[in-house]
């Protein structure tokens, strides 16, 4: 398995494991070699006195080209974790051994394995750094020819590069954060039109077949190990473009001909790394940023980002960085074009496409409807929409029946007795670049009253989303929450930890004629709920009082859900009604105070989310059934409505009533 945002069908070179094993011996072997002719050594030995005396060791450039981070004072540490990256058997942590036994191994003459190629060969960037520094040139002073090295550079051809980032995937919990890539463009293939032909690269983690939990657990606190990928681009357009509809956006960068030489060169030699990953501050957009990073030094972009870091921050990064980006462009999903499409047809042609939609998988349709001009149908809108639609069908069920092929070639040979229509300009479907997105994190100061007294609270959110939070350049339908906590004070009582979202994972994908997907609710963490005290016997005992009370207590909370959205996504007026979800599942908590210790049982939960401006409503009821209480079926509701001051801070208004708890509260909410 392979982490999905960070996915890579297969490794730069492709060699065998039996050639790696041996490269990674021979590498430690050639980074101890030293020469034989007294010349040789001579020149080593002037080169290794240099480096101690002016400490290029220390060079920022070196520095950068493996990847190496300050761990205090004359402390340094490597990102790269396999040994085959390294000549020294320390050269993860010492980056002088490193140098040195760099400079050791371009001297060797002695015969290559075969499959193996000179170390001068597979460190194009680490030779030119030496012959910068050093003035030797290994290659033409021991007539090296790397041919497979410039080979595989001229396949490539870039005449730039483009970061290309990939709009979130709900329905794969590896997706929900988006995706960044780069591209390599040729200009040959821009100018005609087939750019889905350039190469593409990102750094994928291979990740073994793990149940959730530890799957969650490796990502967030150690295991996986990444490296970076080679793939033709329209790989990732099938991908992700037409299987998992998401929209690619494509940021070209300015870069001259020397730095996109050094970026591809540098990306060779990352070919032979691998990488710690975690999911929030080592990912597929941090591993590029410290590529760019080598290539435009000055620019300290690695720097610049926080501790928590997504693909979309990454985006951010680079579209704010002057003079960095110097065009975008915007490739809709297959589903996006059909949803463009639709929305531009009339009532009568939207008839005609879902007459053709619910028909051509069942029985032999008639398309001379679409000649009755009495209606005013414009059949190449309807039937292009239409051949879209059963195109997005088929890759969610790969195996046509034959009625399915017979009535999709009958259409196809009907669209081509009409002209072609005005080609669409996709940028008023009105996407919003991920660079658009809020900022991750919140806090939040409140305050409310309830039937337990009124009270005063203080949030703070790690990341990323929540239903409320402004759509715009984020996941829409859905909400991705770390380490969502609330501190709460009633009024005579003390501080209280309300609840602690460890995770939070919703998608409310629609559910249509077209796209059937489900919506889920995955909920992890802390939740307070009212549980009635035991019978105390208080000191006044002889007025003979026994009083029983509900108190507020903190217990773990799992919630699984799934069921579907419905929306009016195809309106023109988009989302003109809002979506409304309906979801069945089971909900757990444990408590000493429950009956057994703890209550379990399925739930029914339905949604409503509505926005239009600065405004949103998100809205529901539950009804929950605990098998094992006495008390075994609890109803509640909930109404939210929240007002945007600006991109970084939000109002909101909230009315909650559960089983024997009641609330309304206001709050300001901060993202930074």
């Amino acid at each position: 398995m392979t982490l999905q945002f960070c996915f890579a069908p297969f490794s730069l070179l492709g060699e065998p494991n039996s050639l790696l094993f041996l490269d990674a011996e021979k590498t430690k072997e050639w980074g101890g070699f030293v020469p034989k002719r007294e010349v040789d050594q001579n020149l080593l030995q002037s080169i290794l006195d240099e480096i101690v005396v002016r400490r290029f060791d220390l060079d920022p450039m070196w520095l950068k080209l493996v990847h190496y981070e300050s761990k205090g004072k004359d402390n340094y540490q490597s990102k790269i974790v396999n040994s085959r990256f390294f000549f020294s058997s320390e050269g993860r942590t010492n980056p002088k051994e490193e140098l040195e036994a760099t400079i050791r191994s371009f001297f060797v003459e002695e015969p290559i394995p075969e499959g193996l190629i000179h170390p001068v060969c597979s460190f194009p960037t680490r030779h030119k750094f030496i012959k910068q520094t050093f003035g030797v040139d290994f290659l033409k002073r021991n007539g090296i020819r790397c041919d497979r090295y410039e080979v595989w550079k001229a396949s490539i051809h870039a005449d730039s590069v483009s970061v290309v980032f990939a709009s979130y995937y709900l329905m794969s919990p590896a997706s929900v954060f988006g995706h960044t890539m780069l591209k390599f463009n040729q200009k040959s293939n821009e100018e005609n039109g087939s750019e889905i032909l350039d190469y593409a690269v990102n750094v994928s983690a291979d990740t073994p077949n793990l149940d959730p939990i530890r799957y969650a657990y490796h990502g967030l606190f150690g295991g996986f190990k990444a490296k970076f990928s080679l793939f033709p681009y329209y790989l990732k357009v099938n991908e992700y473009n037409d299987l998992e509809s998401r929209d690619l956006w494509e940021y070209r960068l300015s870069l001259n001909k020397d730095e996109l030489e050094l970026l591809v060169s540098h990306l060779w030699e990352l070919s032979r790394a691998e990488f710690d990953y975690y999911f929030l501050n080592a990912n597929c957009g941090t591993f590029l940023v410290e590529w760019l990073d080598v290539v435009k030094p000055e620019l300290h972009l690695k720097s610049k980002l926080g501790g928590v870091v997504s693909p979309v921050d990454t985006i951010k990064l680079y579209t704010q960085t002057e003079g960095l980006v110097e065009e975008t462009k915007y490739r809709p999903s297959l589903y996006s074009e059909i949803t463009f499409l639709i929305r531009q047809m009339e009532p009568e042609e939207k008839k005609a496409f879902y007459h053709l939609l619910e028909r051509y998988q069942k029985e032999t349709f008639d398309l001379h409807i679409l000649e009755n001009k009495e209606k005013g149908i414009r059949q190449s809108l309807v039937l292009d929409a239409f051949l879209l639609a059963s195109r997005y069908q088929s890759f969610q069920s790969p195996k046509p029946n034959e009625m399915q092929k017979s009535n999709e070639q009958k259409t196809l040979e009907f669209r081509s007795r009409f002209p072609n229509p005005t080609e669409p300009q996709y940028p008023s479907l009105n996407p919003s670049p991920p660079e658009l997105a809020h900022p991750k994190s919140r806090i939040v100061l409140g305050g409310g009253s309830s039937n337990f007294g009124a009270f005063l609270e203080w949030k703070y959110r790690f990341a990323y989303h929540d239903l409320l939070n402004v759509s715009k350049g984020s996941p829409p339908n859905g909400e991705l929450v770390f380490l969502d906590g609330n501190i709460r004070q009633y009024e005579g009582k003390k501080i209280e930890l309300t609840s602690l979202t460890l995770v939070r994972l919703v998608s409310l994908s629609p559910y249509n004629s077209i796209s059937k997907h489900w919506s889920y609710l995955f909920d992890f963490g802390i939740q307070t709920t009212p549980i009635k005290g035991k019978q105390n016997q208080w000191w006044e005992s002889w007025k003979q009082r026994a009083e029983t009370e509900w108190e507020r207590k903190q217990v773990p909370n799992l919630d699984l859900a799934a069921g579907w959205t419905f929306a009016d996504e195809f309106s023109k007026t988009k989302d003109r009604f809002g979506a409304i979800s309906f979801l069945l599942g089971i909900k757990s908590q444990f408590h000493p105070g429950f009956e057994q210790g703890g209550r379990f049982g399925p739930n029914v939960q339905t949604l409503y989310q509505k926005e239009w401006g600065n405004w949103k409503v998100l809205g529901g009821f539950f009804f929950q059934h605990y098998v094992n209480q006495t008390i075994k079926n609890q109803i509640g509701s909930t109404v939210t409505l929240r007002y945007l001051l600006s991109q970084e801070s939000e109002f909101r208004v909230e009315m909650k009533k559960e089983p024997n708890y009641q609330e309304v509260s206001g709050s300001y909410h901060y993202l930074f």
